[in-house]
């Protein structure tokens, strides 16, 4: 961990450019980039995967997404802005908080994660955004992110094999679009400008 902080030092000297100001052992844009690839696969292929159809018998692309109600990651992960500035809510953003925002980051993961390993019609096609999922939650307990919250009620699978993929579907869907916003909060973070 520390060769790496000590490699990151030495490389941006050798290149002339400041030293990077997250310097964590673990990148979190990069995990969160590993994520965000296997869940677009998998809805690119639009559930045509290796071993099965996940989307047999219907059409996910015309499903809404199902988004995950127990964090706020998209409110409390909005970048800091001036005051004259407006967010695109219309509404003047609060201060930006790390501590915050990465809470809410690790809960929607956690709950994700859950949700994966308890679909009963386990498919090894899930297994890399599993593995994804998992190895981002462990990269930010590695860097200090606060620890997961409780959810008020954990999402059930109901048994029906059709039933559930369809909720497979506008699941991974809303997974996508808050990998999406992961992605660019966490690349904010790794930049350091929240810091300025």
């Amino acid at each position: 961990m520390k060769i790496c902080a000590v490699l990151c030092v030495v490389v941006a000297l050798a290149l002339g450019s400041p030293v990077p100001l997250n310097t964590h052992s673990c990148v979190y844009s990069t995990s969160a980039r590993s994520l965000l690839s296997y869940l677009t696969h998998i809805m690119e292929k639009d559930g045509k995967m290796e071993h099965q159809d996940l989307f047999a018998g219907f059409n996910c692309t015309d499903l809404e997404a199902q988004m995950i109600p127990h964090t706020q990651t998209g409110s409390v992960c909005q970048p800091s802005v001036s005051d004259d500035v407006m967010s695109c809510s219309s509404q003047k953003s609060s201060s930006f908080s790390e501590t915050e925002c990465l809470r809410n980051i690790r809960g929607d993961l956690h709950y994700y994660e859950h949700l994966l390993k308890s679909y009963e019609h386990s498919t090894s096609d899930l297994s890399p955004v599993l593995t994804a999922t998992t190895a981002l939650m462990e990269c930010l307990k590695a860097n200090g992110a606060a620890a997961d919250g409780e959810f008020p009620q954990w999402f059930e699978w109901s048994g029906s094999s059709f039933d559930d993929r369809i909720t497979l579907c506008k699941t991974l869907k809303g997974f996508h679009v808050r990998a999406i916003t992961m992605n660019r909060v966490l690349a904010y973070i790794d930049s350091g400008d929240h810091r300025k």
